[in-house]
């Protein structure tokens, strides 16, 4: 299979915490695992090992090296852990070490929480790290439920005041919407200018965007 080489490294976010970005960042992990064995990078991690497993080495599977940057020990916002078990959270702090590691065929960063999450004491969040990382795809991950167009809209926005590259939303449902719920979601998406990337339900994915078709 034959992929477009301008996506090499993708960073997955999403509109709320628990909406599925392991999962995805998964999706595509097997996705680009045709141009060879690649990255799944979590910058920051806080609560692995309390009743469940990290999420780089979930996401990576057999087919991409897992690579965790810093792990914080509680369950919290990534601010808040930090604070909690000493260590001193910055945008640079988490970028130096991203930057340092060796090249891969491809690389997937998974953010922690919501777009919009603080990783730093001056209000730097996730939109910040898109900017200054320049992926060559951001995916906000957005439940496939009733609300989800607001989510996708406010989200999108959010990400949009930092970083203007390639940039789209991923609706992954953990319970499959109605028919209705799942059709709205997609014409408010149209509606908004805002680009449909993916899907995904138990047991099944689509891709929809150009930059990750073969």
């Amino acid at each position: 299979m034959r992929l477009r080489l301008t996506v090499r490294t993708v960073f997955v976010t999403a509109s709320d915490t628990g909406v599925g970005k392991t999962h995805v960042a998964g999706l595509l992990v097997r996705r680009l695992s045709g141009l060879g064995r690649g990255q799944v990078v979590k910058p920051v991690e806080s609560g692995a090992g309390h009743g469940r497993p990290a999420d780089a080495p979930r996401a990576a599977g057999r087919l991409a090296e897992a690579v965790t940057l810093l792990a914080l020990p509680e369950p919290l916002a990534p601010l808040a852990a930090a604070r909690r078990a000493r260590r001193r959270l910055s945008l640079a702090g988490l970028l130096r070490p991203l930057r340092a590691l060796p090249a891969a065929p491809f690389r997937i960063v998974e953010g922690a929480g919501g777009v919009a999450v603080p990783l730093a004491a001056d209000g730097s969040d996730w939109s910040d790290f898109a900017a200054a990382m320049r992926p060559g795809l951001v995916v906000i991950v957005v439940p496939d439920r009733l609300g989800a167009i607001s989510q996708a809209r406010t989200a999108y926005a959010y990400l949009r005041r930092r970083w203007r590259g390639p940039a789209g939303v991923w609706l992954n449902a953990v319970r499959r919407p109605s028919a209705a719920v799942a059709a709205s979601n997609r014409e408010g998406l149209r509606a908004a200018g805002i680009p449909l990337l993916g899907e995904s339900w138990r047991g099944g994915a689509r891709f929809r965007s150009a930059l990750l078709r073969p």
